[in-house]
């Protein structure tokens, strides 16, 4: 009994335990750190965060308060996989503990696939992925440039595929890190190059080529300085960079994406192997063409060959059918030479009535006469032209000014108004007056007027 009653003196309540063990958690985990994955997030209109953080075999509800959350760079998602610091809390009212979030980090890929998606949405926004940027990738490219490394496989198998589908492709390596510290600004240096490169020789193509990898390995391909200067090119670039199922920035931005360096040297090449088909088909056509026109020249051969006779008897006919010609050319040309010797004959018989002395003799008779018609009538008109002229002369001097002014008379016009002076209102005193006379003319000033 002695031991019984002792060991109900420690019985404790269910507060007092929640609450000891509320001390001993926050005393002991506090400011701690703890990894896991997101699961069951919620954000309500509060503005916490209540979510779940697992690993394999366990789980731990988190909240994280409006006041902590309001720093954070992004919101998390199930999935993401996290690095959180904070404390150790219980909930007293269900005996139920919580970690209380401080801080959020991103663990591993989880970043980078935040970042990636940052990114992309960022430059989605300014346009860099609008298909009204897109350069067409041209049919028949003569010249392409590779940027890659140099020590992998990626040029070869780039290299073999265009030699065995389109050898006539000009390949120009452009040297470059696709991986790990330096390969960002190596790959910008390169895309420098491509502009000396182009200067040299026209390129028509620009492929970004690597072989598969993580995504840390392909980081350097989510460069945002990388994708605004593949933006820049005046040149259509291919992306073609790890395998099908992997994707960065440098493929939205470019102007075609093709799931593997193998793939992209198949697009550029494949206008090359449409042309060959094509080729080949017009040989084929060109080929049966021909052995139908032979076949259609045998046949007709064939016909003529039956239709021909002997070649003496046709001689023979020939040079029958040529001596009857002779004798009828010989009677045409006897009977042609009778018809232009009558013809001959008549013309001149005509020349002679119609010799040009005669019908000179006659045209001067006439022509004589007719100049003497003329003398006679040009003398009259002459004469009447005289005689009319000399009674207008007559006309003109009875009324001219000047016979006026003979008979002792004279025109007097006032300077000023440039009148004939008639009565007395067209004069003033102190006008000065042009006079006229028969053989004088005169200034005078007026001084008086009556």
């Amino acid at each position: 009994m002695p031991d019984s009653n002792q060991n109900n003196l420690n019985i404790l309540s269910v507060s007092e335990l929640n609450n000891s063990a509320k001390r001993l958690l926050e005393k002991n985990y506090s400011a701690i750190w703890i990894k896991g994955e997101v699961s069951n997030f919620r954000s309500y209109d509060s503005g916490h965060w209540y979510f779940k953080i697992k690993d394999d075999s366990s789980e731990i509800q988190c909240v994280m308060f409006r006041f902590r959350n309001s720093s954070a760079n992004m919101q998390p998602i199930d999935g993401d996989q996290l690095i959180l610091n904070g404390s150790i809390s219980m909930y007293l009212a269900k005996g139920t503990y919580q970690f209380q979030v401080d801080s959020i980090e991103y663990a591993g890929e989880g970043v980078l696939l935040k970042n990636f998606e940052i990114l992309k949405n960022k430059l989605n926004k300014e346009g860099f992925f609008e298909e009204s940027h897109k350069l067409e990738i041209p049919l028949l490219p003569k010249h392409i440039g590779v940027i890659t490394s140099t020590s992998g496989v990626v040029i070869e198998d780039i290299r073999n595929v265009l030699n065995r589908r389109a050898p006539l492709i000009e390949v120009s390596l452009i040297p470059s890190l696709v991986q790990g510290d330096g390969s960002e600004d190596s790959l910008l240096n390169a895309i420098l190059k491509i502009d000396e490169l182009h200067r040299l020789k026209s390129l028509d193509i620009i492929i970004f080529a690597r072989g598969g990898g993580s995504l840390e390995d392909l980081w350097s391909f989510n460069s945002e300085k990388l994708a605004k200067e593949i933006f820049k090119l005046n040149i259509p670039t291919i992306s073609a960079i790890g395998h099908e199922t992997d994707f960065t920035i440098c493929d939205f931005v470019s102007d075609l994406r093709a799931p593997t360096p193998s793939a992209a040297a198949e697009i550029i090449s494949e206008g090359f192997v449409e042309k060959k088909s094509d080729l080949k088909d017009g040989i084929l056509i060109l080929v049966n063409s021909l052995k139908n026109q032979i076949s259609y020249y045998e046949n007709k051969l064939n016909v003529v060959n039956k239709s021909l006779i002997n070649p003496k008897t046709k001689i023979y006919q020939n040079n029958q059918k040529l001596d009857e010609l002779k004798n009828l050319l010989k009677k045409q040309m006897f009977q042609n030479f009778l018809n232009y010797k009558n013809v001959i004959d008549f013309s001149f018989s005509d020349l002679l009535k119609s010799n040009p002395a005669n019908k000179i003799l006659v045209v001067k008779k006439e022509l004589e006469g007719n100049i003497n018609l003329m003398n006679k009538a040009m003398q009259s008109f002459v004469e009447l032209k005289l005689e009319k002229f000399s009674s207008i002369v007559g006309e003109m001097n009875s009324l001219s000014p000047l016979n006026v002014l003979s008979r002792g008379y004279s025109i007097s016009k006032n300077k000023k108004t440039d009148k004939i002076i008639r009565s007395k209102k067209d004069i003033n005193l102190g006008d000065v007056i042009s006079t006229k006379a028969s053989e004088i003319s005169f200034e005078s000033k007026v001084t008086k007027t009556d």
